[in-house]
Order: structure tokens, then sequence, then C-alpha cells
């Protein structure tokens, strides 16, 4: 195995071999070839003496080319290499600057003009390793193919009706004519049976692919078809071309993090539009079982998200269990440019489709800058902005607030930043206001008064900004990576600041998403891409951006869920079902990792999720819950664990508090949420004063968790304080959006009730978990109405859950009902019907005990499918007795050695 020659570094400022030397030393050495790309070159006599080496090196046959800005301080030195037969390129806006000498590459910092040779401080390094030359060599062959490139490429545009059938033509009357890419791809998709895989750039058109597709599934074929996307923006604007299909009779439905259907009401609709996250909940719902073996067409957008750390892993599992059905449900793959589209379409057995299309010209370009040694993060921030803001403005204008910055032409820019916290610092200093201690309403206003908006997820009047973006109102727009993915954003240059998305590192598909933004067709006819990189990181991220983003598997993180799911499905029953299934996947495909599928099982055996009678496998009660629920087995495990090792309350307050923080320590999701917690730790603490000792002693080693309880102190307790305006730094969004991802875990350990896996927690969760669902609700949800809002949540369809609750449950507390018992005449404006509705009244979770006779406790309950379980405590010991169904009566068991009084609590 070769090992990467480390590059030398350059300077002409004391700090390693001097720049100037070492170029003018390797133009003069160069035999076969020397190319050189600066955006500066005047014809001061340093520069001059650069200049004679080139000529030089074109008199004695080496392949001269030069790449350079075309502005008026450069034309002399232009004029004079055109003159000598130099191939020159002008290219606008670059800013790298690069020599190839043969087998030697040099990137530096110096352009090549008096200023910056006789004063400033710049430096570089020499590359001798092939794989960095051929990188920098890549960077150099992409702006000379993307100077000489014509706009609507080389292929042919075809009418839309020479290729598009007429049953189909009048829900895609948008378009005259398709672009070269559809042009090939729709032929493929509308003629052949099996599985394809499409792979162009962003914005080359892929969408139309998509709905031929699902038209062709629907209308021609008369199956549905479902369309997976990867992020909710992107989900709602291709539900916004599926509701233009409606007026032509076409049923549509939107499945997201946000929405929810009813069974019935997602088994009538020809079209979903869905998360990939929600539509494999709903592949594992029973009740669709019948629906989901009818579907005709799977499009899976940006399928190369297949690679992904997070989402990865259930995209795969999906793939992987219908690539072999094509007969039934054919996946029609959409995705970026990747670097093995070959391997992913033979994994799934796709007819491949590929095209360099792209309706506009993307040059793309590193900035490298200099970070400070061992610096601190403000720092390091600074040293950021530093380079950002220059070359913002010279892209854009020193005033982005001007309709006209003259040269600049009023182009748009979109800077992409990896935190909130930079985006805000990053748009106030383009704008030139104050950040430090400034509320986040008036850093909002006041950049957007001059010209630079702020775009992330929970960014005061973010909409506002995007139009106004998209209007050319505003020609700078600060954003985090979620404006990347799928949101119509054309700018003419996108920056990307950083080199981190939170606390995780960019990817080269995040990057390749972000500098699609860069350009698009009938708005900005050219698009420049500008990624910073520290100057030691440069030949790294050239490597990784010349040799493209590769998708490789990553469910062997998470096989302990896929077998779960699949045991749920039914399509592993046994371990030598379970390795056909994973010969299905793209891992096994790859065969890059070993994996001990035995050990895989066992694990879920021992942690009571499967069992595995006579060499059969099946899943457990609490088993088919974690996975209908999508709980990751690990978070499942965790929690079963703390469930069992949990103390008595003392208190109704610190049973809640108990719960709340068992979940939010156990599950991965919550305890490792990625927020500042220097920022955060002052306003949480606070949050937390009056908690009991010994639960805040419980997630001392995890801040994420912490941060959930005092979410859930607000949401529950004191949600006047989601009013306030927090500390600086501090978002309230982030709070909420805590509280929304709470409820999922919460109702995982309701459920164990029922599977006999706990006794009082689950009460107290499934409490809990209706109660942070609905804690906007006015009057506010108080202790022990969860019940109470179960049972109007089940009189209501679940689409119709955030528009009508709101009434129900005003209504219900109006005529003085804080729980269900008393409600037995179905209300009015509900969507149930009155059998519907006598069952609701029938699973109540309704008791009356009898008095105990002995240690015999007789009950009464409406709801005989239920669990009742007695505990017995004497303080020191308990005892434990249950029963299902709740019919007749229970023995009460005494705690071992007891004596003098003992309490007992009774759970349905």
């Amino acid at each position: 195995m070769s090992v990467a020659t480390a590059p030398r570094r350059l300077s002409n400022y004391g700090d390693g071999a001097d720049l100037l030397v070492a170029l003018n030393d390797d133009i003069a050495r160069a035999r076969t070839r020397l190319w050189v790309k600066v955006p500066w070159w005047d014809a001061s006599a340093l520069a001059r003496k650069l200049l004679d080496g080139v000529l030089a090196a074109h008199r004695r046959g080496v392949e001269v080319r030069v790449v350079c800005r075309p502005e008026a301080s450069n034309d002399a030195v232009l004029r004079a290499l055109r003159d000598a037969g130099v191939a020159v390129t002008a290219v606008r806006y670059i800013h790298e600057k690069e020599i190839i000498a043969d087998a030697v590459a040099i990137t530096h910092s110096m352009n090549f003009t008096s200023a910056e040779i006789s004063r400033n401080q710049n430096s570089g390094f020499v590359h001798t390793d092939p794989a960095m030359v051929e990188a920098v060599e890549f960077g150099f062959r992409s702006l000379l193919e993307n100077a000489s490139a014509v706009a609507e490429g080389d292929e042919a545009w075809t009418p839309a009706s020479a290729l598009i059938p007429d049953a189909l033509r009048k829900y895609l009357d948008r378009f005259d004519r398709l672009n070269p890419l559809q042009s090939k791809a729709v032929p493929v998709v509308l003629s052949t049976a099996g599985h394809v895989m499409v792979v162009a750039p962003t914005s080359s058109g892929k969408t139309l692919i998509g709905e031929v597709a699902a038209l062709r599934s629907i209308v021609t074929d008369g199956n549905p078809a479902v369309w997976l996307l990867p992020a909710r923006a992107l989900a709602a604007e291709v539900a916004e071309i599926a509701r233009r299909w409606n007026k032509h009779g076409i049923r549509t439905i939107e499945l997201t993090g946000e929405t929810n259907m009813s069974s019935d009401a997602v088994k009538q609709a020809q079209l979903w539009v869905a998360t990939t996250e929600k539509f494999e909940a709903l592949y594992r719902r029973a009740s669709l079982k019948d629906v989901i073996g009818r579907i005709g067409c799977l499009i899976i957008d940006e399928v190369h998200l297949v690679g992904d750390p997070t989402r990865g892993a259930t995209l795969e599992s999906m793939i992987a269990r219908l690539r072999v059905a094509e007969g039934r449900t054919r996946i029609v793959a959409l995705s970026a440019t990747v670097s093995n589209a070959d391997e992913l379409a033979a994994w799934f057995h796709a007819d491949l489709v590929r095209s360099t299309w792209r309706p506009t010209v993307l040059t793309t370009q590193l900035v490298p800058y200099d970070p400070p040694p061992h610096g601190k993060r403000e720092q390091s921030e600074s040293a950021k902005d530093d380079t950002v803001i220059p070359l913002l403005r010279s892209l854009v204008g020193t005033d982005p607030g001007a309709r006209d910055a003259g040269n600049a032409g009023g182009s748009s820019a979109v800077v992409f930043c990896g935190s909130k916290a930079a985006v805000i610092r990053t748009a106030a200093r383009a704008a030139g206001v104050r950040f430090h201690g400034v509320e986040l309403d008036t850093i909002v206003e006041e950049c957007f008064r001059r010209g630079v908006g702020i775009h992330f997820r929970d960014a005061p009047r973010a909409g506002r900004a995007l139009d106004a973006f998209r209007a050319r109102e505003l020609r700078v727009l600060v954003a985090t990576s979620g404006l990347s993915t799928g949101v119509n954003t054309p700018a003419k240059f996108v920056i990307i600041r950083d080199l981190e998305l939170g606390m995780t590192p960019l990817e080269v598909s995040q990057a390749q998403q972000m500098f699609g933004r860069a350009g698009r067709a009938g708005q900005e006819p050219e698009g420049y891409g500008f990624m910073l990189v520290p100057r030691a990181d440069e030949g790294t991220w050239k490597v990784k951006l010349s040799d493209g983003y590769a998708a490789n598997s990553r469910i062997v993180t998470q096989l302990g869920d896929a077998i779960l799911a699949e045991l749920l499905l039914g399509s592993v029953t046994d371990r030598a079902s379970a390795r056909s299934w994973f010969e299905q996947t793209l891992a096994f495909a790859q065969k890059r990792t070993s994996v001990d599928l035995h050990d895989v099982i066992d694990t879920l055996l021992a942690r009571g999720f499967a069992t595995e009678v006579d060499a059969h496998l099946a899943p457990t009660e609490i088993g088919m819950l974690t996975s209908r629920l999508m709980i990751d087995v690990d978070s499942a495990g965790e929690m079963l664990r703390a469930l069992a090792a949990l103390p008595l309350p003392s208190s109704a307050d610190e049973a809640e508090e108990l719960v709340l923080q068992t979940v939010t320590t156990a599950a991965a999701a919550l305890r490792e949420r990625p927020v500042n917690e220097r920022v955060y730790t002052g306003y949480v603490d606070e949050l937390l004063t009056g908690w009991s000792p010994r639960v805040l002693a419980r997630t001392r080693d995890w801040f994420g968790a912490r941060l959930c309880l005092a979410a859930a102190q607000i949401a529950l307790r004191s949600p006047g304080r989601a009013r306030d305006t927090p500390p600086v730094g501090v978002s309230m969004a982030e709070l909420r959006r805590a509280v929304e991802d709470m409820p999922r875990y919460l109702a995982w350990v309701a459920s164990l009730g029922y599977a006999d896996a706990a006794t009082w927690a689950p009460a107290v969760a499934g409490d809990l978990s209706r109660r942070l669902t609905w804690w906007q609700l006015s009057p506010h949800p108080e202790r022990g109405t969860g019940r109470l809002l179960w049972m109007l949540e089940r009189t209501l369809e679940p689409q119709n859950h955030r528009t009508r609750m709101s009434g129900l449950w005003r209504r219900a507390r109006a005529a003085g009902f804080t729980s269900p018992d008393r409600i037995n005449a179905r209300p009015r404006d509900v969507d149930v019907s009155a059998e519907g509705f006598a069952d609701i009244v029938g699973s109540r979770a309704d008791i009356t005990l009898e008095p105990l006779v002995d240690l015999e406790l007789t009950y009464r309950s409406p709801n005989t499918h239920a669990r009742v379980t007695a505990m017995t405590s004497t303080g020191a010991a308990r005892a434990v007795a249950t029963t299902r169904p709740a019919q007749g009566p229970i023995d009460i068991v005494l705690p071992p050695r007891s004596t003098g009084t003992i309490a007992a609590d009774v759970f349905l």
C-alpha cells in the first residue's frame, strides 16, 4: 500500500522555502506541461519575471495553459501570452492560485502582482503525491471545460409530445419540451419493466422523471405510487406538484413528520409523497399490509443518501426488501452525481441512465485561509469571517443592500454556515451590524434592512427572507445547510463557510448539494461555488472533490433495528432467512465490513425483542412495539434496563421526573442532542430548579438529556415561559423541538404496561406522552388529563388532529371533563361513528376496586383486554401480581418478610 507524500511548505515571510523562488524554479524546470491558474497578474518587475519564465517554457515546446480573470489590470500580461501563442482562458471570479509543472503541483495564496509579491505575506505547498496532483489537474480541467461549455449542452432537446404519451400529457402540460437528460431518461422509465436509476447533476430536471414514473404507475398501470424524499421541505414542494394533479382526479396525500393520516385515507390515495422515515413507519403498520403490496412504483429522490450516516440504513433496508420485487413494485431512483453509480445500480438490478448535462455552467473552487494556531473558538470563527466577508463583497459589491452594485451587476449569493450561531455572526458582519449581546429579532431586522437575509429552521421571519431573496429584493442570504436540500434558492454565487454541520463533518455529497444552488436555468446562467478550507487541508479537499461522493452502506451500524423490522414484517423467520435477507443489502454487495448476524440475533433475543423456538424466530410484543414506533433497539434496551432499576417515587412530581429522566438519558437521539452546552447551561439549570436532586444526579453525564428535561418543564409546568425572551444564544425553538421528540419514546414506555414489562411507569408515561403532544392547547393540559386527550384523539381522524383538536378540547374542559370516565355520549362534530365510539368507551382505562377480602382483590373494568397489576410495597421491598385479560379477581402478593403497614397500588 502506497503512502502519500507529505506536501512541502512554502512562504515569502520566513516560514519554509521561498514561495517566489519555488514558483520560478518549477516554471523553469517544466518539460512537458505548465498550467498556471492565477486571478491577478500585472506587468510589474517581479511579476514580469514569472511571465518571462512561462513564455520561455512555451518556446521550448512545453504545453502551456494559463487561466486568469478577464480584468483590465491583467490585459498587458494576457496580451503578451496570446501574442506568443500561449493558450489563455479567461474565467471570471476565479480565486484559486495554482501551477502544475510536469508531475508537481504548487497551491499557494499569491497573486502575481507587485503588491502581493513584494509586500503581502503569502504561503503555499509543493505537492508531489500523484493523487493530489491529479486532483489539482481535475480542477484545472473542470474550469477549462466550463469555460467552453454551452448552456444547453451538446445533447438535443425534444418536444414533449414526442416522448410523453397523450394519456399523461394533461398532467405535465407545463412542459413543451424535454431537456437532454429528460430526453434520455423518460423513454427508459416509460418502456422498461424493471428498476431504473437516473444519475445527473443537481438542477438538471430529475423531478419531471419522477413525475413520469408516478403517472405511469397510477394512470397507465392502475397502481398507487410512492414518492420518497429525504426532507420535509422537498416533500412539500413535490406535494405541491401532486396537488395540481388533483384537478384531474388523482388522490394524493403528504406524509411527513408533521402530518398524520388514518389508514383509510392512506388506502384511498393513489400517490403518497412521504419522507423515508414516515413511509417505513407505515410499511410496518399491520393495517396497511395489503395496500403496501399493491404499490406499483417507488420513486426514491436522492437515493445516494443510502450512504447518509443517520438515515441511510433505513433507506438501504427498504431497497433491500424491494430489490427482488420488480415484478410487483418498481424502483425509480433519482440521484445527484455519485462516483459509484454503477455499483449502486448493479446492487438493486437497475437500468442506469447517466448524464452530465446541467442547464447552467458551475465553477467550484477552494478558498484557503489560515486559522490561528491553537486559537480559541472566537478566533477561529473570526478567521473565517475575515475571509468570507472580503470574498462576498468582491462578488456582490460592498453594499449588499444596493439594487445595483456596479461591476457586480446585482449578483446574488448564498452563504452556507454550519450552525445557527455562524449564520448570525456572518450575516451581521456582511451587513455591518453588531451581533454580540444583541437580540436575534434586532439582528434579523437590521440585516434585512441592509440587504442580508437570515435563514434557518426557527429564525424569525425566515420565510420573508427566502421570498425576498428569490425576488432579488435581497442579494445575500446566509443560511444553514437545510436550505440546500430541495428548496429552490438559485443564486449566482454559493459560499460554503464551514466544514462541519453542527458537530458532524461535512460530507462531499452535502458540499455538492450546496454548490448545486449556484446557477439555475432561466435565472442565473452561470454559477460559482467557493468553499473555505484551512490551508493545511486544501489538498485533502481537492482530492475529496475530484474523487466525488461514493455512497457506502451504513446498515451495519443499525443491523439490529433492520432485522427486527424484517421479523415484524415476516420476511425473516429464522437465521437462514436472516442471512438471505442480508445478502440483498448494499453492505453485502460491497463486502467491506464483516458481519456476525448470529451475534446480532442473539442480542435481540437477550434483550427480549425476539424469541427463538425450534429454530423459528419471531418478535415479542416488546419487539413489535419497538419496531412499529421506530425506536432503535439500543435505546429501547437501555430504557428497559433503566425502568427495571427505577426507584419508587416519593411524589407525583418525582414520578414524572423519573420517567422523563429515564427516557431522555436512555434514548440516544435525546441525550445526544447537538446543542452548545456552554450557552444553554444557565438557562437549563434555572428551569430545573426545584426538580428532585436524585433525578438530576442521574442526568449528570448527558447535557442533552437535561435540555430535554428543561423543555418538558416548560411544556408541562411553566407554559408561560415559552413566551419569554430567552438569553442570547438560546433558541426557544430548540426547546420546542425537544418537546416534539419525546412523546414517541414515552408512548413506547406506556405500551410496556400492556406487554407486562413494567408497573407504574407506563401509566405515568402515557399521561406525559399525551400532555407533551398537546401542551400548547388552552386551557393547558394538567397532570392526569392524558386519558381525556387520548379519548378525544380517537374521535378524530389523524389528519384532522391539528385543525380540530383544539376546539374539541375546549368544549370538553368547558363541560367540566378532566378524564374520559363520564363521557358516554358521542360528542358532536367528530369523525368517529357511533359503533366506533362505543369501542372507544369499552377500551377506556377505567377501573373500580371492591373491598379487599383476605388477599383477593375484586375489580370492575369495561376494558377486558387490558392488564391489571397490583404492586405492594413496604418502602424497603416490593412485590407485583399481574393478570391479563382483566377478568376476575387478582391475588395480592406481599413483599418477602413484610410486617406492619403495606401500601398497595393498582394499575390498569
